[in-house]
């Protein structure tokens, strides 16, 4: 799935993965100006849409929610998140709209009234029909044209009843619904990929992909404000700026509430696993 639900560390990476279990921390939301529906929602589009850049509105809301806090206040910000998070994660309302989310990727598998056999028989019978019709509807015609046309009729009909062609015809329609099973199978597999039955399978391969893009995070990385709003903030060295996205947003929330993000998602990931 292109599948990031992490978000970069702080408030987005909290809501990004929003999904396993714990006790709720209604202050960190109030504490960083969010509410619960609002963080209740990010959680869900990063699940339908994941983040793929820092230019993703759960990667800017969080820059700015946390750049606001004092830095000595954001690793408690940010171990309140993935407490609010865990526990909304646990919830049947989270549940339920998951599992609606991936049922209602998966069209269901198309049923045939008739077999292929019947059906190409059925098919057969009714061009038949079509040409015994057009048969009877010859007779105010001059004689030569009559039988112009029922020489055309009569090679029609011996094509249309030509054992190789009714095979050919069987073999197409195979062919055609074999090739709707797999597109379905493929599908299938796809969103179990994406959005597995278990929700912690896909939490677990998230919580690895942040704790590996932050492992090495350089917190004195020079940096530039362009338009000086934290919105703004770019890497000078070309090097960091080939860096994963979320490094970024660590380098940019600081040291405290990137160190407490990766405590809380180690800590969540060996619950997970074990």
């Amino acid at each position: 799935m292109r599948c990031r639900i992490i978000a970069p560390a702080g408030a987005a990476f909290a809501f990004a993965i929003g999904a396993s279990g714990g006790v709720v921390a209604q202050s960190a939301l109030a504490e960083l100006g969010l509410t619960e529906t609002g963080a209740r929602n990010f959680v869900l589009q990063e699940i339908k849409s994941p983040a793929s850049g820092r230019r993703s509105p759960i990667a800017i809301a969080g820059t700015r929610a946390f750049l606001k806090r004092p830095r000595s206040a954001r690793g408690q910000a940010a171990t309140g998140l993935f407490a609010w998070a865990k526990a909304y994660a646990s919830s049947p309302a989270f549940k339920a709209a998951y599992e609606g989310y991936r049922k209602g990727r998966v069209p269901g598998m198309r049923q045939y009234a008739l077999t292929v056999e019947e059906t190409v028989k059925r098919d057969i019978e009714q061009e038949l029909a079509g040409f015994e019709q057009m048969k009877q509807g010859i007779g105010s015609l001059p004689p030569a044209d009559q039988q112009k046309i029922l020489a055309q009729v009569k090679e029609a009909q011996a094509t249309l009843t030509n054992p190789d062609a009714i095979a050919a015809r069987r073999a197409a329609l195979e062919a055609e619904r074999a090739g709707e099973a797999a597109n379905q199978a493929s599908l299938v597999q796809r969103v179990e990929q994406e959005t597995p039955a278990d929700p912690r399978t896909l939490f677990a391969r998230r919580l690895r992909e942040f704790l590996d893009a932050t492992s090495d995070v350089n917190f004195s990385a020079r940096t530039i404000n362009l338009t000086g709003g934290t919105d703004g903030i770019e890497f000078v060295d070309k090097a960091d700026r080939a860096r994963h996205w979320m490094w970024h947003e660590a380098a940019i929330v600081g040291r405290e509430a990137t160190a407490a993000a990766r405590a809380a998602a180690e800590a969540w990931l060996k619950e997970i696993e074990r």
